[in-house]
C-alpha cells in the first residue's frame, strides 16, 4: 500500500510539471538546453569544455533561420589538459573576447559541459565579469550533461531566459493581438509555414522562442498578450512563470495536421477577439486552407487506409496521430517512451481501443509490433532510420534531424508526399614540392578538430562482436553516436554507462562492472571500456574494475582518451593500440605470405574492400585491423558489431611476416608489433595519386615476390589518361585542404600531382606530418580559419557554410559527411579511387564555371 501511495504521488507530479517517464536514451541536459536556445541565430553559443560536446552536437538538428547564422556554426573552448589543472577561467574570457571581437554578436551563451561542471567554476560570477569588460550579454547555461536528461536541459533553457533575457527591453510598440510562440524551434523551416498563417489570421508575432528568432525579441518577450506555447514538454515552465510574474495567459497548441492546426487558430483567437472580427477572419482562412488541403491531399488517396507505427515525443507523440489520421493513415502502434501522462492520454482519445501503445522502443521489439500489426510504415526519428532500411519498412523521419517541413496545413501535404514516395520505393522490386609556412592559431570558431573518443568508437566497428562502451554521462555516447551514424548512415555500436550526478559523486565502478557483464551475457567477445576527460577527473581505478572480469574468450581494453588530448585521428589510433595490447607475447611461427595491415579511419568502407582486393591480387593473406568494409551499407541491425576482423585473427597478428602501416598517426601501431613480435613494419603516408600508390604496389609486389598484376597496371594507365583529360579543368586552379592530418597528407599529394595549386592546408592538430604536406601554407586552425583566393574546398560538411561565404565549390570528404550520399561507397585509395576524386574534383569545378 505505501509503495502504490508513492507510485501515484509520483505520477501526479510528472503530469503536473508534464515531464517524461523515462530518464535515459533522451541525451544530455546540455544537449537539451542547446536545441532550445542555439535557434537564437544572432548569439553566440559557446561550449565552454573539451572538443567533444561542441564537434559532435554541430548542427545535429535541423533549425532554420533567416536572422542570423550562428546557429549554424560551432563555438568551443576547447580545453586542454593544462586549463583543467590550473582553470579554464581566463582562457574562457580569452576566447569571449575573440569572438566578440571577430563576430560582433547580440550576445554569448556560455555553455557548462560535464568536465566544466565538474570543476566547479562559479560561471554565473564570470559571465557577470564578461559582460561588464566587454559590453555584451554573457549569459551562463548551468547544464552539465551529467545532471539528466535533454527534457531537463530544456528547462534549464527555460529559466535562463527567464533569469536573463526575457523583461530586459521594451519594444517600440505593441498590440492588442500581440502573441509569443514558444516551443517551436523551426525545424526544417516549420516556422515558415506557420507564421503567414498567424499573420494573416490577424494576429502579431511578438517574440519567437526561440525558433527563427533574434535576441532582443526575446527580451520583449513580457509585453504579449498571449503565450502560444507549441511543445508543453519542453517550455511550459517559461508559460507558467510569465503568468504569475507578467500576467499573460497561455494557451498549448500543435500545427501538426490539419484538425490540429484548424484548432490552434482558434483557440488563439478566442483569447484574443475582443471584438467578434477576428473570428470571423480565421474561419473564412481556416475554411480556404482546408479545401486547399483536401484538394492537394487527392493526389495520395493512396495512402487511405495505410496502418503505421509511430515513435516520437512531446506533442508529436499525439499531434502526429491525429496529422497521420487527417491523411487517411490508421496509426496501429504508439511509442510512449518520451511522452507525459497528459500526452498519453491525448494519443487514447485518438487511436483507436486495438492501438497498442508501448514504452520498450527498442528495435526488436518496434519490428515485432511492425509485423504483429501488420504495419506498412514507420514513422519516427533519425536514430530508428536504419531500422527501416535494414528491415525494408518504408521509413519518414518526424524528429528533429528531419530536413522537410511538416506543420500547418502545407506541411501536411508535404508528409503524405513523403510517406507515399517512401511506400512507392519500397513497393517496387529494386535488386612539386612548394616552400612551406606553417602558422598556429587557436580555433575556437566553427572548430575542426572531432572528439577522440568518436574516432575510437569509430575504430572499434571494424572488430567483430565487439561493444565500445563510453564510461561518462549519457549524452557524450548520444551525439557522439548520432554524428557516426549521420557519417556512415548505418547502425553503429556504441554505448555507455550514463553517469548522474550521483554517480559522479560516489563513484561509477558498480554501474560500469554491470555493464561490462551484461554485454558479455549477450554475446560480445569484447568490450571497450573508452573513458574520457570525466572519468579522468574523478580518478577512478577502471583497471581494477575491468581486470577480474577478463578471460580467455572475453577481452576488456582499457581505452583512457581524456577529451583534452589529441582530435578524432588521435582517438581511433589508441584504439588500435589498445587492442594490438591484448595478443599475448609468443614466439610465434610466421605464416608465409600472411601480412597485417593497420589501416586509418580517413579511408572509407569501399576503400577497406578495395585494400583487401589489392592484396590479394598479390597472393597474400591480409588480417585487417580494423576492417570497417561492413560499413557499407551490408551491416545488419545490432547492439553487437557484426562483421570485421575477429578476436582469432587479432591474435593470429602475432604470425605475420610483415605489418604495412595506413596512416602516420597509426605508427605506433607498427611499432608494438614489432616490439612484442619482431615484426617489421612499413609506414605508407597515403594511397592517393600516382606516386604514393607506385611505391605501394611496389612494396606488395617486393613481399609477395610477385609482379604487379596486370589489372593493377592497367588500372594506372586508366589513371594517367584520366589525369590527362582533366587537366583542361583543374590544372592551375586553387584549392585549399581542412582536414585530419593523415587525409590532408594524401590528399595535398594527389592534387598537386593532378595540377591543382594548393594554397591552404588547415590541421585541427599538429605534429610529424607537417612538413610532408604539399602545400603553400599550413595553418593549425579551425574552419573560421579559411579565408584567401581559392575556388576549391576540400573538407567535411561543417564547411558547407564557409563555402558559400567564400564562393567556392565543395568536396565534402573526411569526418563528417552527412550532407551528400555515397561516401560509404566512393573508392578514395589506389589508382582507381584516385580517378575518382579527380573526377569529382573536375566535375565541380566544371559546373562552377557553366553556372
Amino acid at each position: 500500500m505505501y509503495l502504490e501511495t508513492i507510485e501515484k504521488k509520483s505520477e501526479e507530479k510528472q503530469r503536473k510539471h508534464k515531464v517524461c517517464r523515462s530518464r535515459g536514451g533522451e541525451s544530455c541536459a546540455f544537449d537539451g538546453a542547446m536545441i532550445v536556445l542555439q535557434p537564437i541565430a544572432d548569439a553566440v553559443h559557446l561550449v565552454h569544455g573539451p572538443i567533444s560536446c561542441s564537434a559532435n552536437s554541430w548542427e545535429g538538428r535541423g533549425t532554420l533561420s533567416d536572422r542570423g547564422s550562428f546557429h549554424k556554426r560551432g563555438f568551443t573552448t576547447d580545453l586542454r589538459e593544462l586549463d583543467l589543472i590550473v582553470g579554464s577561467e581566463q582562457r574562457l574570457l580569452k576566447v569571449i573576447e575573440e569572438i566578440i571581437e571577430e563576430t560582433n554578436p547580440q550576445a554569448v551563451f556560455v555553455y557548462s559541459t560535464c568536465v566544466t561542471g565538474l570543476l566547479g567554476e562559479d560561471l554565473e560570477r564570470i559571465c557577470r565579469d564578461a559582460e561588464k569588460k566587454f559590453g555584451v550579454d554573457i549569459i551562463p547555461v548551468n547544464a552539465p550533461g551529467f545532471i539528466g536528461p535533454k527534457n531537463l536541459g530544456n528547462r534549464i533553457a527555460g529559466e535562463v531566459l527567464l533569469d536573463y533575457v526575457i523583461g530586459r527591453e521594451e519594444p517600440s510598440f505593441t498590440t492588442d493581438r500581440d502573441i509569443n510562440i514558444i516551443g517551436e524551434y523551426n525545424i526544417a523551416g516549420d516556422q515558415y509555414l506557420i507564421e503567414p498563417l498567424l499573420e494573416e489570421a490577424g494576429f502579431r508575432i511578438l517574440s519567437r522562442i526561440t525558433g527563427n528568432s533574434t535576441y532582443r525579441e526575446i527580451k520583449w518577450a513580457h509585453r504579449a498578450k498571449l503565450n502560444v506555447i507549441v511543445c508543453s514538454r519542453a517550455l511550459v515552465n517559461i508559460g507558467i512563470e510569465m503568468e504569475k510574474k507578467y500576467g499573460i495567459p497561455y494557451v498549448e497548441v500543435s500545427f501538426f495536421g490539419k484538425t490540429e492546426t484548424t484548432q490552434a487558430l482558434r483557440k488563439i483567437a478566442s483569447f484574443l477577439d475582443k471584438e467578434g472580427t477576428l473570428t470571423e477572419k480565421v474561419e473564412r482562412l481556416i475554411q480556404r486552407e482546408e479545401e486547399k488541403l483536401e484538394e492537394g491531399l487527392k493526389r495520395y488517396g493512396n495512402l487511405i487506409g495505410k496502418r503505421a507505427v509511430l515513435y516520437t515525443g512531446g506533442v508529436k507523440s499525439w499531434s502526429m496521430v491525429s496529422a497521420l489520421k487527417d491523411i487517411g493513415i490508421e496509426v496501429v502502434g504508439v511509442g510512449t517512451k518520451k511522452s507525459t501522462y497528459d500526452d498519453e492520454e491525448k494519443i487514447k482519445e485518438l487511436v483507436s481501443e486495438d492501438c497498442l501503445l508501448f514504452e520498450d522502443t527498442s528495435p526488436a521489439n518496434i519490428l515485432k509490433i511492425m509485423k504483429d500489426k501488420k504495419a506498412e510504415i514507420l514513422v519516427a526519428g533519425g536514430r530508428n532510420l536504419y531500422l527501416g532500411v535494414k528491415e525494408g519498412i518504408p521509413f519518414v523521419d518526424v524528429n528533429q534531424e528531419r530536413h522537410r517541413a511538416y506543420a500547418g496545413y502545407r506541411g501536411l501535404l508535404n508528409l503524405a508526399e513523403d510517406i507515399s514516395r517512401a511506400i512507392e520505393f519500397y513497393s517496387k522490386d529494386k535488386s612539386n614540392r612548394r616552400p612551406l609556412s606553417i602558422k598556429l592559431k587557436k580555433g575556437f570558431i566553427d572548430p575542426l578538430k572531432n572528439s577522440p573518443f568518436v574516432g575510437a568508437a569509430m575504430a572499434l566497428q571494424g572488430i567483430d562482436r565487439t561493444v565500445p562502451l563510453l564510461h561518462t554521462a549519457q549524452g557524450c555516447n548520444f551525439i557522439g553516436k548520432v554524428l557516426l551514424i549521420k557519417h556512415f548512415r548505418e547502425p553503429i555500436v556504441m554505448n555507455t554507462t550514463k553517469l548522474f550526478t550521483e554517480e559522479v559523486v560516489m563513484g561509477g565502478e558498480e554501474k560500469l562492472k554491470s555493464n561490462i557483464l551484461n554485454f558479455k551475457n549477450k554475446g560480445a567477445q569484447l568490450v571497450a571500456v573508452i573513458t574520457g576527460a570525466l572519468s579522468h577527473m574523478k580518478g577512478e581505478d577502471i583497471e581494477a574494475v575491468i581486470t577480474p572480469l577478463r578471460d580467455e574468450t572475453f577481452k576488456v581494453p582499457h581505452i583512457p582518451i581524456p577529451d583534452y588530448e589529441g582530435s578524432l585521428e588521435y582517438g581511433y589510433a589508441k584504439a588500435v593500440e589498445g587492442i594490438l595490447s591484448l595478443i599475448p607475447e609468443c614466439a610465434c611461427r610466421k605464416k608465409r605470405g600472411q601480412i597485417n595491415v593497420v589501416t586509418g579511419g580517413h579511408l572509407t568502407p569501399a576503400d577497406f574492400s578495395e585494400l583487401r582486393e589489392i592484396v590479394e591480387l598479390f597472393g597474400l593473406k591480409p588480417l585487417i585491423l580494423p576492417d570497417l568494409s561492413q560499413l557499407d551499407g551490408s551491416r545488419g541491425f545490432s547492439g553487437i558489431t557484426k562483421g570485421g576482423i575477429t578476436l582469432s585473427e587479432i591474435e593470429d597478428m602475432a604470425s605475420s611476416e610483415f605489418t604495412v602501416v595506413i596512416g602516420r598517426s597509426l605508427k605506433g601501431a607498427g611499432e608494438i608489433l614489432k616490439e612484442k613480435f619482431g615484426i617489421e613494419y612499413k609506414v605508407f603516408d597515403s594511397l592517393m595519386g600516382v606516386n604514393s600508390n607506385d611505391e605501394f604496389f611496389e612494396f606488395l609486389s617486393f613481399l609477395s615476390g610477385r609482379e604487379v598484376p596486370e589489372k593493377i597496371k592497367r588500372q594506372r594507365r586508366i589513371l594517367i589518361d584520366g589525369m590527362r583529360d582533366a587537366q583542361f579543368y583543374v590544372a592551375g586552379r586553387k584549392a585549399a585542404v581542412a582536414t585530419e592530418p593523415d587525409l590532408a597528407l594524401g590528399l595535398s599529394e594527389i592534387l598537386n600531382e593532378a595540377g591543382l595549386d594548393l594554397e591552404l592546408v588547415v590541421l585541427p592538430i599538429g605534429g610529424e606530418i607537417l612538413e610532408k604536406i604539399q602545400s603553400k601554407e599550413v595553418l593549425i586552425g579551425s574552419l573560421y580559419d579559411l579565408e584567401g583566393d581559392f575556388e576549391l574546398l576540400l573538407s567535411n560538411s561543417h564547411a558547407e557554410e564557409k563555402a558559400r561565404k567564400l564562393e567556392v565549390v565543395l568536396l565534402e570528404i573526411g569526418f563528417p559527411v552527412y550532407k551528400s550520399l555515397g561516401l560509404t561507397h566512393k573508392v578514395t585509395i589506389g589508382y582507381r579511387g584516385s580517378l575518382n576524386l579527380i573526377n569529382e574534383m573536375a566535375n565541380l569545378l566544371l559546373r562552377k564555371e557553366v553556372h
